[in-house]
C-alpha cells in the first residue's frame, strides 16, 4: 500500500476530531490555557487508569488490547464511519485495497463470539463450496471460533490451494454442516453493476474505493457510452469509503466537460 494513499474512515474519524477541537476553542467562555490544563488533565487520567490496570490487576492484561477498545469507544461518539485500524488488521485492510487477496472469499461479522457471513464474495472460494451468508462458522479444521478456548479468525487464512474445513450452522438448522473449501484468489470488484437503465441513462454502482477503482470505473463508462449512454447515475450506497486517492480520480472524471 503506497504512504500516500489514506483512508476514508481515518480521515472522516481525524477532520470531526479537528472540527470538535477548533469550534470548543472558539467558545469565547472559554481560555486557551484553560482548555489545555483540561486535555492535559483527561490524558492523565487515561495513563493512569492503564498504569494502575498494568501494574495492580490481579491478572495479566494486555494494555495494548485496552488502548484498542478505548480508541474504538472515543470513535464510536462520532459517526458511523469513524473506525480505528490496528497493527493486527492492517494487512487484511491493505490486502482489500489491492483489488484481490487470497482467503476463502466471505464478508462476515462478530457476533457474541461467533463469525457471522455478510455476504459471500462472487467469483471467491466459498461461493463455489456453497458458504451462504447469514450462515455462522463455527469451526475451522475442527477447532472452535467462538467461546474462550476459540482459536483466531486467522486460520480461515493460508496458502492459494490449501483447504479448509468450516463447520457451518446455517439459519433453520440443528446441525452442524462440514464444508471444505478450498483457498484461492479472491477478486474484489469496485464496480459491482454497470448497464443502461434506459435509452441514454447509464447506471453505475461503486461498492468501494481501491487500487483498482479509477481502472474499473472509466472501463465501466466507456462501455456504456458505446451503448448510447448521454447521461449517468453513480450510486455509492453502502460504499464505506476506501483509498481517498482513488476516490478523488474518480470525481476528476466529471470535471472533462467536454468528455
Amino acid at each position: 500500500m503506497k504512504k500516500s494513499q489514506t483512508y476514508f474512515p481515518l480521515f472522516l474519524g481525524i477532520a470531526v476530531a479537528l472540527g470538535i477541537g477548533l469550534g470548543y476553542t472558539m467558545h469565547s467562555g472559554e481560555s486557551s490555557d484553560g482548555l489545555l490544563m483540561a486535555s492535559n488533565a483527561n490524558k492523565r487520567k487515561l495513563n493512569k487508569l492503564i498504569d494502575i490496570i498494568d501494574q495492580r490487576y490481579v491478572d495479566d492484561v494486555n494494555t495494548d488490547s485496552i488502548v484498542d477498545i478505548t480508541v474504538n469507544g472515543i470513535l464510536s461518539n462520532l459517526d458511523p464511519h469513524s473506525i480505528y485500524i490496528t497493527n493486527d488488521e492492517m494487512e487484511d485492510v491493505a490486502d482489500q485495497m489491492r483489488g484481490d487477496f487470497v482467503g476463502i472469499g466471505i464478508r462476515f461479522f462478530v457476533n457474541q463470539d461467533t463469525i457471522s457471513v455478510l455476504n459471500v464474495l462472487d467469483g471467491g472460494p466459498s461461493k463455489k463450496a456453497g458458504i451462504k451468508g447469514g450462515d455462522k462458522i463455527l469451526y475451522a479444521d475442527g477447532k472452535p471460533l467462538f467461546g474462550t478456548g476459540a482459536v483466531s479468525t486467522d486460520v480461515l487464512k493460508g496458502e492459494e490451494g490449501s483447504k479448509v474445513t468450516l463447520g457451518v450452522l446455517r439459519p433453520g438448522d440443528n446441525d452442524v454442516q462440514q464444508v471444505s473449501v478450498v483457498r484461492g484468489n479472491v477478486p474484489i470488484n469496485s464496480v459491482e453493476a454497470a448497464y443502461m437503465l434506459n435509452e441514454n441513462m447509464g447506471y453505475i454502482k461503486v461498492n468501494r474505493f481501491a487500487e483498482s477503482t479509477e481502472e474499473e470505473f472509466n472501463d465501466a463508462i466507456d462501455g456504456l457510452i458505446e451503448k448510447g449512454a448521454q447521461r449517468l447515475t453513480v450510486d455509492l450506497r453502502d460504499n464505506p469509503g476506501g483509498v481517498l486517492s482513488a476516490a478523488i480520480a474518480m470525481a476528476d472524471e466529471f470535471y472533462h466537460v467536454k468528455n
